[in-house]
C-alpha cells in the first residue's frame, strides 16, 4: 500500500533544497504535477527507486511557485488539470530563463492525437506518457533525464571553474609574463608549477617557451615542441579553424577555441585554448587546458538524446498499434458472435423439443454467453472509440440529457419503482454531447443496478459550482463502495461483484472516466462503504452560463 508523503506548501524556498535542483546528499529534484493525490502517490511510488528528491504539486500554480526557488532535472506534468491545465503550465515554465530547457514529460489519460502531441511538443514537452503507466518505462525515461541533468550540472561546474580561472587567475598570470619574455617568466613559479598549460608563441605558431604541463599532457619535451610549429599537431579536421584563429590573433583579438592535438603516442586530446596577442612584441600568450573528458561527456549526452528520441518514436508507434489492434479485435469478433447467437436462437426455437433438457440448457447457455460477449465487445468498441475520436466541445444542457436518459430507461425505473429526485435547474457545461449522454447513462443505470432487490432505489441528481468547473452529482442509496475500492472501480474490467449478483461487463465506469478526462474534466466517487454512493463528474462550464 502506498502511503502519502507530506506535501510541501511554500511561500519561500523549501528547506533542504538548493537553487540548482540538488537536495541534500547530492540528490536531484523531480517535480510531479497533478491535481489528484492518488496519481501523485502512484508516480511517487514508481520513482522512489531512483533515490532522488520527489517534489509534488497539486496544480500548475503550485508548480510555478516551486520553480521560483529551485531547478528540477525533469517535470512530470498532467495535461488535464482544472484551472491552469498542463499546456498552459508548460508555456509559463518555458517563459522563465532558468526553466526554459527543463525536460517536460506530459502524463495524461488523453489520446495522443496529432494535435495534442503537436501542442505538447510546441510547449516544450520531450515525451508523452499515457495511462495506464508502465512503471519500468517511466523509471527508465525519468532516469535518463536525471543522469542527463547530473552530467550537465557537472559540465556547468567545470565550465564555471574554467571561466573563473580564465577571467581572474589567467589574466593576472599572463600579465605577469608580459613584462619580460624570458628572464621574468623563468622566475615565475606559477609558470613552472601550474597544472594548466602555459606558453608563449610567435605569430607563426611556434612555441617559444612553455611550462612542464605540456609534456605531461602531450608527451613531448620542451625541446621537441620548440623545434616544431604548434599547427603541425592540430587534427586535420580542426586545421582550417586553427588558421582562422591565428589570423584573428595577428589582428589583435583575444580568442578562445577548442581543437584536437596529437600526443607523442599518436592519441588525440581535446585542448581548450585562451590566447591573447601582444602586438608590440608580436607574441601570443597562451593558456590551455585538457578538456577531453568534458568532450566525451558531451558526446555521451548527445548519444543519450538520440536514443531517447528513438525510444519516443517507438512508443508513439506502439501506442497507435495497440489502439488499432483493440479496435480491430473488438469489431471483427462481433460478426461470428452474432452468427453464434442467431444459430443458437434458431436451434432453440425450431428444434427445442428435440434437444431434450440438457441440450436445451446448453443452447440457452450459448445464447447467454454470446450475448454477454457481444455486449462486452460493444463496450470495448466504445472505449476504443473514445481514445480515437475527436471530442469537440459545445454547450450541453445537462438537464435535457438527464430527461432524455430517464425516458429511455423508463421501464426499468417503473419496474424497480425507483424514486428519481432532480434538483433543477441543472447547469450547462462545455463538452461533447454524445459522450456526456454515455457518461450520464452509465452513472444513472449503475445507481439502479447496484441497489438491493428488496430496496426501493432513490436517486438524487444535482449540479454545483466548484472552483473552476461544474460538478454533476448522482447519489444513490445502494450497496456503497468501500474506500479501498473507490479508485479501483474506474479501471477497465474491474468488478467488485460477480455477474450473477450484479450483471455487467466492468467497462462502464472506465468509459465514464475516459470520456470525462478526454473532455478536460475528472470523475470520482464518495461513499462510506456501507450504504449509498455519490458519483460525480466535473466538466468546464459553458461560456456565459
Amino acid at each position: 500500500m502506498i502511503t502519502a508523503r507530506p506535501l510541501i506548501t511554500i511561500a519561500q524556498a523549501p528547506p533542504g533544497f538548493s537553487q540548482n535542483g540538488n537536495a541534500g546528499g547530492g540528490k536531484v529534484s523531480i517535480l510531479i504535477v497533478d491535481d489528484r493525490d492518488d496519481k501523485l502517490l502512484a508516480l511517487e511510488a514508481v520513482l522512489t527507486d531512483l533515490n532522488e528528491n520527489i517534489v509534488k504539486a497539486h496544480s500548475g500554480k503550485e508548480a510555478l511557485r516551486y520553480l521560483l526557488h529551485q531547478d528540477f532535472a525533469v517535470i512530470l506534468l498532467d495535461v488535464a488539470m482544472p484551472g491552469m491545465d498542463g499546456f498552459e503550465t508548460a508555456s509559463l515554465i518555458r517563459k522563465r530563463i532558468s526553466s526554459e530547457h527543463t525536460p517536460i514529460i506530459f502524463v495524461t489519460s488523453m489520446n495522443d492525437r496529432d494535435n495534442h502531441i503537436a501542442q505538447g511538443y510546441k510547449m516544450g514537452a520531450v515525451d508523452y506518457i499515457l495511462s495506464p503507466i508502465v512503471p519500468e518505462i517511466l523509471r527508465t525515461k525519468v532516469g535518463v533525464f536525471v543522469d542527463l541533468y547530473k552530467k550537465t550540472e557537472e559540465i556547468k561546474r567545470q565550465s564555471e571553474r574554467l571561466r573563473h580561472i580564465e577571467e581572474t587567475e589567467h589574466k593576472r598570470k599572463l600579465a605577469e609574463a608580459v613584462d619580460r619574455l624570458e628572464a621574468e617568466t623563468k622566475r615565475n613559479r606559477f609558470f613552472t608549477l601550474s597544472i594548466d598549460m602555459l606558453a608563449i608563441a610567435d605569430f607563426e605558431g611556434r612555441l617559444l617557451q612553455l611550462n612542464p604541463t605540456w609534456e605531461k599532457v602531450l608527451g613531448y619535451s620542451e625541446e621537441e615542441l620548440n623545434r616544431i610549429s604548434g599547427l603541425s599537431l592540430v587534427h586535420s579536421e580542426d586545421h582550417a579553424m586553427m588558421c582562422e584563429k591565428m589570423k584573428a590573433l595577428r589582428s589583435g583579438s583575444t580568442v578562445y577555441f577548442e581543437a584536437r592535438y596529437r600526443r607523442k603516442d599518436g592519441e588525440y586530446r581535446w585542448l581548450g585554448w585562451t590566447a591573447a596577442p601582444f602586438l608590440a612584441e608580436k607574441l601570443i600568450y597562451i593558456f590551455a587546458r585538457d578538456i577531453t573528458e568534458q568532450k566525451q561527456t558531451a558526446e555521451e549526452i548527445r548519444v543519450l538524446n538520440v536514443e531517447l528520441s528513438s525510444r519516443v518514436n517507438e512508443l508513439v508507434e506502439i501506442n497507435k498499434e495497440l489502439e488499432s489492434f483493440t479496435y480491430s479485435i473488438s469489431h471483427d469478433l462481433r460478426a461470428p458472435l452474432r452468427s453464434m447467437q442467431s444459430f443458437a436462437g434458431v436451434l432453440l426455437e425450431e428444434y427445442g423439443p428435440k434437444l431434450g433438457g440438457d441440450g436445451k440448457k446448453f443452447a440457452e447457455r450459448i445464447v447467454q454467453s454470446s450475448t454477454y460477449m457481444d455486449t462486452l465487445l460493444h463496450d470495448l468498441l466504445d472505449y476504443s472509440r473514445l481514445s480515437r475520436t475527436q471530442l469537440d466541445a459545445v454547450p450541453v444542457k445537462v438537464e435535457v440529457v438527464v430527461d432524455e436518459i430517464l425516458m429511455q430507461i423508463r421501464r426499468d425505473v417503473e419496474e424497480r419503482k425507483a424514486v428519481i429526485q432532480i434538483k433543477r435547474p441543472l447547469l450547462t457545461v462545455s463538452a461533447h454531447l454524445p459522450t456526456v449522454r454515455q457518461v450520464m447513462m452509465n452513472l444513472i443505470s449503475n445507481s439502479l443496478k447496484f441497489t438491493a432487490v428488496d430496496q426501493t432505489p432513490t436517486i438524487r441528481i444535482w449540479t454545483e459550482i466548484t472552483e473552476h468547473n461544474v460538478r454533476i452529482c448522482v447519489h444513490d442509496n445502494g450497496i456503497g463502495i468501500a474506500p479501498e475500492h473507490q479508485e479501483k472501480i474506474f479501471g477497465l474490467f474491474e468488478r467488485l461483484h460477480t455477474r450473477e449478483v450484479y450483471p455487467g461487463t466492468g467497462v462502464g465506469l472506465a468509459l465514464v472516466r475516459k470520456g470525462v478526462e478526454r473532455m478536460g474534466g475528472r470523475a470520482g466517487v464518495e461513499s462510506d462503504g456501507t450504504e449509498g454512493s455519490c458519483f460525480w463528474v466535473e466538466l468546464p462550464p459553458a461560456t456565459g452560463a
